[in-house]
């Protein structure tokens, strides 16, 4: 019998050391938890053979759909191994984390003893034992190899390292010892206090491991996500023909939908593999804030004048009483409420108005702290006034808290409307046209 910890029961624990002494404000290091590989997140991935430089990273980071990046860490089957690998480093993944980036950590190792080499290829992958034994000490191995990689760049404990077992033809002995193989791996990385991922074409060893979970094989420890490759172009989570829907569905999925495919955003073209992520608890909206204890979500925001009770007034009265211009919070649109908004919009350097309008809302709605972006699986209380904002400027949205493909439409339609490239992302220059009260 093994005795195995398990990774869910685990507190993330370790703290990587963020920033360069040169950028540290005081004498004590600043410190930061583990960048999140790849952590709770519903939304678009990519991978590169390389991992990109900063600038590009920085462009794609404000520009592209994508969240999270694959990156290849360790294994002596990669193609793209350390010698290939001039940007990545500890000090890479705690910039792109600080930017809102999460990770997924690729290990290529030994491959199945039914894996064909191609001749004219620069690395040649090594392969499995075809002894059960001697297959599960590589496994154990190649865990370990992970693990140290893991803690280079500064993952921590819970953190996923995915195994890449390139297609094979299958057999029955192959499967075989592909499985000991994965067994001994999830097992070394659950007693590590990590968590074991594999990726691998939809038609082999994804569909091994499913069918050695269906069948209940003896002793297998699972893998606890799948990476399917399964380049049908649809960007969901779907195992199709090879990954059932009856095992998986605790957000355990990632699908590579295309490869090989270069992309340009920002100006700076990569060559990619598409991925689309449900991972960890999947992006979970926080609570809707309420600030002074009223709602403040609503589908739209209609025009108030003075005289209107509701809970909408309120609304309106909190917001301006939290923008600098307070009123009493009532739910009756009373001259005390007039006076708040006609400072606020006097302070816009807008022209007097008796009723609320569009941009005095949206500008109202959208103000307050913001994270450097946000896109797809994004959540957190910026997006429940992003959604609020474009509610508000006369755009359709779905007021969940949750960046969702809705959200993205009416993004790029105020982009659109605001003559921006209609980019699917939000950053500083949309907060910038809500808060001067511009609309769609």
């Amino acid at each position: 019998m093994r005795l195995v910890s398990s990774p869910t029961a685990r507190k993330l624990l370790t703290l990587v050391s963020v920033g360069l002494a040169a950028i540290l404000t005081t004498p004590t290091a600043a410190v930061a938890a583990p960048p999140p590989a790849p952590g709770n997140f519903t939304g678009y991935g990519f991978d590169a053979c390389v991992a990109p430089s900063q600038t590009v990273m920085d462009a794609w980071n404000l520009k592209s759909p994508y969240s999270a990046i694959g990156i290849y860490i360790s294994g002596n089957s990669r193609y793209c191994g350390d010698a290939y690998q001039p940007n990545l480093s500890n000090a890479w993944v705690a910039r792109n984390a600080a930017n809102g980036w999460r990770f997924i950590p690729i290990h290529v190792g030994y491959q199945s003893p039914c894996f064909k080499n191609n001749p004219d290829s620069r690395v040649q992958k090594k392969k499995m034992s075809t002894t059960v034994s001697v297959a599960r000490t590589q496994g154990v191995a190649d865990a370990d190899e992970t693990i140290a990689a893991l803690k280079k760049y500064g993952f921590g404990l819970g953190s996923v390292s995915y195994l890449d077992i390139e297609w094979y033809a299958r057999t029955a002995a192959c499967d075989n010892i592909v499985l000991e193989f994965i067994d001994a791996w999830t097992v070394r990385l659950h007693a590590a206090g990590y968590k074991s991922g594999v990726y691998s074409s939809g038609s082999a060893a994804i569909k091994a491991v499913d069918e050695a979970r269906i069948a209940g094989r003896p002793g297998f420890d699972m893998p606890d996500h799948m990476w399917i490759a399964w380049t049908n172009k649809i960007a969901n989570t779907d195992g199709g023909p090879y990954l059932s829907d009856s095992g998986w569905t605790n957000h355990q999925r990632i699908h590579q939908y295309q490869n090989g495919v270069t992309v340009s955003y920002g100006g700076y073209k990569v060559n990619i593999d598409k991925n689309f992520l449900d991972v960890g608890t999947g992006s979970v909206a926080v609570k809707d804030p309420r600030p002074c204890g009223v709602p403040m979500t609503f589908p739209a925001y209609p025009t108030l004048k003075l005289g209107t009770k509701g809970y909408v007034v309120m609304t309106l009265q909190c917001a301006l009483t939290k923008r600098g211009f307070p009123t009493t919070i009532n739910g009756t649109f009373d001259a005390g409420t007039m006076k708040a908004m006609q400072a606020y919009r006097a302070f816009r350097k807008w022209p007097p108005n008796t009723t609320t309008t569009k941009n005095l809302w949206t500008a109202l709605l959208s103000q307050g702290t913001n994270p450097r972006v946000l896109k797809q699986g994004s959540i957190g209380e910026s997006v429940w006034r992003l959604q609020r904002a474009l509610a508000a400027s006369g755009l359709k949205v779905t007021m969940n808290g949750i960046y969702d493909a809705k959200t993205v439409a009416a993004v790029k339609a105020y982009r659109t409307g605001n003559n921006l490239t209609d980019y699917s992302t939000t950053d500083a220059s949309i907060w910038a046209l809500m808060l001067s009260g511009k609309i769609a």
